[in-house]
């Protein structure tokens, strides 16, 4: 029979008291012979006293395994989604299919990407951020992009500061929805928020030093972001992004403000203002200014986002030197029933077909004008992943007016 161990803990005690006794035995043994009549009263106590703790064990031994108290049950911790002690990895995809009428493009299923998405907390005020993102080319090849690359050092809530390869913060949407489809309740990004792989035009990946923290205002609760990068290269067959080298001296800079009122609880208003210049094939720097004013709603229930936009070129077209302003705006509604989410998306920007930056096709893509309407429905059937269903309808100039379906799994693990 096993004998649990909580009586083997129990059996010491009662060799010791064994050998106490054989020891006292011998000691009154050893005693003068006076002492001779109350030896055998001594010795009839202690063996009572054996056989009462010889009771006891037998008592222990019967008892039921139930009578016991068994151990607690050991708490498992939370798992945490980190590769060391440092480094924290997070994983984002999706895939999907879409269809448009607009020829000759084709019918396709299709990957979106795979975002590997990294933070590591060097020390207490030192961080690192870096993303790498592998993307579907058009040549149906897939390529690996560094997407960001920072290190950031955060003194307080006032301050902190980062250098290397991230998102600027134009606007609302490209510092609230990054990489990974996920985030997003639409299937795509507005257009005038487009990455430059998806014939985004604005300078939305940048290198160099950004900042950014809160500022003393009380209820209002402003913050701030302040950026100097490379800015971007529009050339055709260049990397928008000028990660190793600047084409000109210049630097580009950005500044952002936005509040969060206390007593507007949701709410998010602000603007941006960004500045460089672009040199081209005529080796003349353009001025380019960015402008953009937001404000947003948003609670577990709502989604409702407002943004405008105008840029400010300075340049030539045909020979003559002019200012040129492209206006640009989107506005999406969203409500959430549950698992289910359906929005509805308008968006609008018209550039001039003589701007010297968006209208010539010779230095660069051409973004024209174009606008449109996108409904539909996002369904979250897990914790980490979403069905999307999305109808497009596109007008643009000089391109018949076109209608696509999207579909899309977007997940994260």
């Amino acid at each position: 029979m096993k004998i649990p161990q909580q009586w083997l803990q129990r059996v010491p005690a009662v060799i010791g008291l064994v050998l106490c006794v054989t020891i006292g035995l011998a000691a009154h043994a050893q005693q003068a012979p006076d002492a001779a009549p109350n030896q055998n009263d001594s010795n009839q106590m202690l063996l009572q006293r054996i056989n009462e703790l010889e009771l006891k064990v037998k008592q222990l031994q019967e008892k039921q395994p139930s009578e016991i108290a068994a151990p607690e049950p050991a708490v498992e911790q939370p798992r945490v989604n980190s590769v060391n002690d440092r480094l924290k990895l997070n994983v984002f995809g999706d895939v999907g299919y879409e269809s448009s009428d607009l020829k000759p493009s084709a019918n396709t299923f299709e990957i979106g990407s795979l975002d590997l998405f990294m933070t590591a907390h060097l020390s207490q005020k030192v961080s690192a951020l870096a993303e790498v993102l592998f993307i579907a080319a058009d040549d149906n090849s897939i390529s690996p992009d560094v997407e960001r690359l920072l290190l950031q050092y955060r003194r307080n809530d006032y301050f902190t500061a980062a250098i290397g390869r991230y998102h600027t913060s134009i606007g609302y949407y490209n510092t609230a929805f990054h990489q990974g489809a996920w985030f997003q309740t639409t299937v795509d990004r507005p257009f005038m928020y487009a990455f430059d792989d998806h014939g985004g035009f604005l300078p939305l990946q940048e290198v160099g030093v950004t900042t950014s923290g809160l500022i003393p205002s009380g209820k209002l609760g402003l913050s701030y972001v302040a950026e100097v990068g490379n800015g971007r290269n529009h050339l055709l067959g260049g990397e928008p992004a000028q990660n190793a080298q600047d084409t000109n001296n210049g630097k580009s800079f950005n500044i952002a403000l936005s509040a969060h009122p206390t007593w507007l609880n949701g709410v998010d208003m602000g603007f941006s203002i960004y500045h460089d210049y672009l040199t081209f094939s005529d080796n003349v720097n353009h001025g380019e200014l960015i402008s953009t004013v937001h404000v947003v709603y948003l609670n577990s229930t709502y989604e409702f986002l407002n943004e405008a936009m105008l840029v400010r070129h300075v340049g030539s077209s045909t020979g003559a030197p002019g200012v040129f302003h492209t206006p640009a705006f989107y506005t999406q509604l969203s409500r959430r029933f549950g698992s289910y989410r359906p929005y509805f998306r308008y968006e609008y920007i018209n550039a001039g077909v003589n701007e010297p930056i968006y209208g010539d096709s010779t230095d660069g893509p051409v973004v024209g004008r174009r606008n449109g309407a996108s409904a539909g429905l996002r369904y979250d059937f897990t914790e980490h992943t979403a069905f999307k269903l999305q109808y497009d309808r596109a007008q643009r100039r000089g391109v018949p007016s076109s209608n696509g379906l999207d579909t899309q799994f977007a997940f994260t693990f």
